[in-house]
Parts: C-alpha cells; structure tokens; sequence
C-alpha cells in the first residue's frame, strides 16, 4: 500500500510543480492569427494562414502561488540549506499549482468571403490544477500547536487532463462591427486525474492528538497498472479510445467613440475515459477513528535538508516520511479497476474592453478558468502599438494565480508570407530566476497573407 500512495504523491507533485495560466499577453496580439484560439469571434486579418508543424504555435506556462527558490533556500558557508519556514512566509489562499501546455500540430485558415474565415486545428493539450490546503503546510513545519480545539476543513484536488484535440473554426463579420465565430473540436483523451470526492477535517485535541475525519476518491486513466507497471501496449493501442466534445463561442463588437468588447467561453465538453485496462479508482478514507499521535505532539522543529554534500551521493528513501502516518491504524486505502468515467474540461471565460487611439490599442481583459466548484479569475492591461504595416508590440501587466509583478511583453513581426512573435507573460523570469513563480512563453512561426486594405479599414479590427 505505502508504494501506491508513494507512487501517487510523486505523480501529484510532479504534475503540479509546472504551471500557469498565464498566456494573457497573447490572447491581446491582435495582428496575431493565434489569438483567435481564447476567442473564435475575433476578427482575423488574413486572407490564408498555414501552421508549420512543431514550430509555429509553441506555448507552454507554468504558476505557483506558494514558493520562490529565494524563500525556500539559504545558502552557509559550506550548503545551501532548505529552511520550510520561507514557505510560509509566501503563502496564499488557497496554495495553487496549474500547468499548461498547448501546442500546434497541424493547422490551416482560409478567407472563404470577404467577411467570413474558416480555419483547422490539431493540436496537443495539457492542463493540470493542483489545490493544497495551506494548513497542511503550517501543520507540517510549525506543528499543530496553534491548532488546539480548532477543526481544520479542507478540500484538496488535483485535476489533469492531456488530450489530442482537433477543431473546426468558422467566424462571420456583419457590417465591420460585429463578429461572431463558433469552435466545435473532437477530443482523444490521453490521460487524466481526477478528484470526485474530497473532504479532510484535522482536529487537534487537548492533548495534542491529531484526529482526521474525511475522504478523498481520485479517478486517473494512467499508463499503469494496478502494481504500477508501465503498460505500453495497452497505452498505445488505447490513444484514440477515450473520445470527447468540447467547443468554443466568442463574439467581438465595435461601439462607437473606438470602444469595443469582445466575450468568450471555450472548453465547454466532456472526455470519456473507456479503456477499462487503464480506467482506475482510488478511494482514501480514514479508519473509525482516524486518530494519529506521535508523543502526544506532532511538532517538527524546522527541517534542514541539504541540497549538496548527501551522504554516499544517495538520495533518503522518500518512502520513510510517510512512515509515521501511512498506516492502516490511520486511513484505509482502495484500488480498483472501473468500465469507464467521464470528466469535464476546464472552461474559461474571457471578457475584454478595448479602446483604439491612433495607432495604438489599450485592453482590459478579465479569464476566468473554472475548475472542479473553484473560479480562477486573472486580469491583464494591455497596450498595443502598431509600426506600419510591420510591427507589432505589446506590453502588459497581470494579475493572477494571487501574484502582482507580471509584467509580459510581446512582438510580431511580418516579413511578407511569414509570420513570426514571441510573447512573454512575466519577464522578471529570465532576469531574476531565483525570485519569480510564474512564467509563459509562447513563440512561433508560420505562413499567412493579409489583404492590402487602407488604413481606415484596417483599423476597425487592430
């Protein structure tokens, strides 16, 4: 039993230690055909675009809302030294770990009309969500002394889904003002996690024991099986069987005075996960008591882990730190294997306001992914500023995941057919690594053709 949950708690960790819904600075891009894909109602100035496989949309984004390397780690004289108390000190509510990769394997665009664009996509997807109750890091580095008579609720889930995905776009523009477009795409499931169910209370008695009453029920569709062997046949043979539905709206309107507004929801759909070599369950439960004691008190006087200078060059068995708790006399865990689930995508909601000046463009944009029963609200302010018929720049600041120092920038460049930009959602990254726990970046190159229109036309869709 200790070697699944040891197993699973790798799985967990290692899914959520990447991250991040950031990918705000290219969803404003404007002159960019991609930030078509946040909302399908947003006009397209090409006459022809065509992806170039594996370099012309890569976009991954990582984000934490826990810990920096320059919190959690001191340097001595002679180590550098792991000091858990840094983590509390950048604690937010909840503790947040998301992971995003989306990328492009095929895609294509065609103006049918002049007023109408069609476009196709296959693309790889993977987003995971991991939420960690921060009591449980307080309990873990100062003890539960602070937490006597108080019962501690929590609901922790982790929610992963990696799919192939390919979409049909269409989107119409009504006398230059308004634009409406519709997404629908045919979903393979490749793997998943789950949380179905999730309830933990810790309660810390006058004598100090700590009492856990609860559960928590994961569905995963994982290339394993039930002893955690890699099933490689099974896997393989077993991509194109958990099908999905999902679709995308989006509208954009042009107001008077240079105003407009745009609104979008995206990933509404289901994958169903139907391989049942690979469908599983696991139900965490404590016993009928679910009481732990360690000497009366669970307090732990700081931890000091060295991250050079381990003895034999060998690593601890991380097995032994769950020792103490991952017993029978504490919680009873079950597998098993089940015919089929289904799990929701992850929606998001993007509403944006612009305001055009000249040759420049100012945007307030509100996403909102919705999880599980969890909203994750981000905002981003925009400029964009437009150099002939050359050059687009953007810069932006956003607010998400409960951190303020996001400063993104973005360029696209036209070089006739060819299209190439990068966009950064957090520039402190490359500048000071230690210090930052968010990143994006998506870059990429690809063909397209835009028809020559003046400028006044132009304009109405920059």
């Amino acid at each position: 039993m200790k070697k699944h949950i040891v197993f699973l708690f790798i799985i967990i960790l290692s899914l959520g230690t990447w991250d991040v819904k950031a990918q705000q600075t290219l969803a404003v891009m404007n002159e960019n055909i991609y930030s078509t894909n946040y909302n399908p109602g947003k006009p397209s100035l090409y006459k022809w675009h065509a992806s170039i496989p594996g370099i012309s949309n890569f976009n991954i984004a990582f984000s934490e809302n826990l810990l920096t390397y320059k919190k959690l780690v001191t340097s001595t004289d002679t180590s550098k030294i792991i000091n858990p108390r840094g983590l509390l000190k950048g604690l937010k509510r909840p503790s947040r770990f998301i992971f995003d990769l989306n990328e492009e394997i095929l895609g294509f665009g065609l103006r049918t009309e002049e007023v109408s664009y069609f476009s196709f996509s296959t693309r790889l997807r993977s987003e995971t969500y991991v939420f960690l109750p921060n009591e449980w890091f307080s309990m873990m580095i100062e003890g539960n002394a602070e937490y006597i008579g108080e019962n501690v609720e929590s609901r922790p889930g982790i929610f992963h889904s990696t799919y192939l995905e390919f979409g049909i776009s269409y989107q119409y523009t009504i006398q230059n003002k308004y634009t409406v477009g519709i997404r629908p795409k045919l979903l393979f499931g490749i793997t998943n996690i789950h949380t179905t169910q999730s309830s933990i209370n810790l309660l810390t008695t006058e004598d100090w024991d700590l009492q856990a009453q609860g559960n928590m029920q994961l569905n995963t569709y994982l290339p394993f099986n039930e002893k955690f062997e890699f099933r490689q046949d099974e896997f393989i043979t077993g991509l194109f069987h958990n099908p999905g539905f999902s679709f995308d709206l989006g509208a954009t309107i042009e107001l008077p005075y240079d105003l407009g507004v745009a609104i979008s929801i995206n990933d509404l759909g289901y994958i169903f996960w139907q391989n049942d070599k690979l469908t599983n369950q696991f139900n965490f439960s404590t016993n009928d008591t679910g009481e732990f004691t360690q000497d009366g008190n669970i307090f732990f006087d700081g931890f000091e882990l060295a991250l050079n200078g381990l003895q034999d060059g060998q690593l601890p068995d991380i097995s032994t730190i769950f020792d103490s708790i991952a017993t029978d006399d504490f919680f009873t865990y079950t597998y098993k294997n089940i015919d089929n689930y289904r799990s929701s995508l992850y929606p998001k909601l993007y509403v944006e306001a612009f305001y055009k000046l000249s040759n420049y463009r100012f945007t307030i944009l509100s996403r909102t992914d919705f999880v599980g029963k969890k909203a994750i609200p981000s905002f981003t302010f925009a400029c964009n500023a437009y150099y002939g018929d050359i050059v687009e720049l953007t810069l932006t600041y956003s607010i998400y995941n409960r951190t303020f120092s996001n400063v993104g920038f973005g360029a696209h460049f036209h070089f006739g057919p060819v299209q190439w930009y990068f966009a950064f959602d957090n520039l402190i990254g490359p500048i000071a690594p230690k210090s930052f726990n968010n990143f994006s970046l998506q870059s990429g190159l690809f063909l397209g053709i835009r028809p020559k229109v003046d400028k006044n036309i132009r304009s109405s869709y920059m």
